[in-house]
């Protein structure tokens, strides 16, 4: 089961990838990951430029390490379209029940699923290499 409720609160911050300091998206994803034993690549991308990401956000650019789910399993990537350019360039981890754990605008917070459909681009599953 994966063990996250020490993460709930923590800020938000720009390249953040320290769970004491703060985390952003791909921070708190690389972080719930490395607890299941795996080592994701990291992307350190303007957080403000939703193309770029789009473009170089590393669920995009091998898709020989990620999976595409036809339903969220718990662990997996959730990724996700904040911008209206139709790049992705937000991501999440689902924790079950419907909700997933995403760092977002001041925290790291639980949500719903089904808030976030009308933006959810996918659901992945790490295929990659494990540490």
């Amino acid at each position: 089961m994966l063990k996250y409720d020490d993460l709930i609160g923590i800020p938000y911050v720009d390249y953040g990838r320290d769970p004491q300091k703060g985390l952003d998206c791909w921070g708190l994803a690389m972080e719930l990951y490395r607890r299941r034993g795996i080592k994701l690549p990291d992307n350190l991308f303007d957080p403000r430029d939703a193309k770029l990401i789009g473009q170089k956000f590393v669920w995009q650019r091998d898709h020989s390490l990620w999976r595409r789910l036809d339903q969220p399993e718990d662990g997996c990537l959730v990724v996700i379209r904040l911008a209206d350019e139709g790049w992705a360039n937000h991501c999440g981890v689902y924790i079950g029940y419907g909700e997933f754990i995403h760092a977002y605008h001041t925290s790291v917070v639980v949500d719903r699923v089904r808030r976030w459909l009308p933006r959810i681009v996918g659901f992945y599953d790490w295929v990659g290499d494990k540490t």
